[in-house]
């Protein structure tokens, strides 16, 4: 199942990718650079933006995007005479970067969240890689395409999407007849992430109160047998 990036259903609008901009705060690039990968969960930067006010725009854009759903044309609408002029000119294609890779990030660290909870994990404890499979897929993420492996493998560790910019790949949770039938893989993809991508979330959804109307349609079902039994 892949996230739209332009139009996000209502069953993916996740309270956690919601949480997980709204922990973030703007910083320069130069300061997150410095930055531990813990400490860049809770930022948020633009290159060569270095105005806290421009940051914060951007930022509140994204998370209208997360929250409400709205499109790349609206997130132009919100934020793109700003970017300009910071940029001191118009830079083609950086701004659907911004859009696509800050959402996919979020829904990816809400995604997150949700899969590797206790319960969700009885219930699906393989996870499955999915791209989308189409003229723009990098060649990285073609091959890793229907890897499944254990939720704790250690290859989640560093290939959770997104692995690059405008990545639109997703981790899908599998079944244990899921995953038998579709066939588990011994090792993954000798791949690596761009640099600063990949990285699984600190979060692991220990604490995560388990609101079955969070959940993806397709988890809903096996995760109420699950916590009736």
């Amino acid at each position: 199942m892949h996230v739209p990036v332009n139009a996000i259903d209502s069953s993916e609008r996740f309270d956690a990718a919601i949480e997980a901009i709204e922990k973030r705060s703007p910083v320069p690039r130069e300061e997150w650079e410095a930055m531990t990968a813990l400490e860049r969960e809770a930022a948020f930067t633009v290159a060569h933006v270095t105005e806290a006010e421009v940051l914060q725009q951007v930022l509140d854009a994204v998370e209208s995007a997360v929250r409400n759903g709205t499109d790349l044309e609206q997130f132009k609408d919100d934020i793109y005479a700003q970017l300009v002029e910071s940029w001191g000119g118009e830079i083609p294609g950086r701004l659907s970067t911004i859009f696509r890779t800050n959402l996919m990030t979020a829904y990816g660290e809400g995604r997150h969240s949700i899969m590797s909870s206790p319960t969700v994990k009885q219930a699906r404890p393989f996870w499955r890689y999915d791209a989308t499979m189409d003229d723009r897929i990098d060649d990285e993420c073609e091959e890793l395409d229907q890897t499944v492996l254990p939720v704790d493998d250690p290859f989640w560790a560093s290939h959770t999407p997104p692995l690059h910019y405008n990545c639109r790949c997703v981790i899908v949770p599998l079944s244990q007849e899921e995953a038998d039938e579709e066939g588990v893989d011994d090792e993954g993809p000798d791949v690596e992430a761009d640099e600063d991508f990949g990285a699984a979330p600190s979060a692991q959804g220990e604490n995560w109160d388990f609101d079955l109307s969070r959940f993806d349609p397709e988890l809903r079902e096996e995760l109420e047998a699950v916590l009736e039994e």
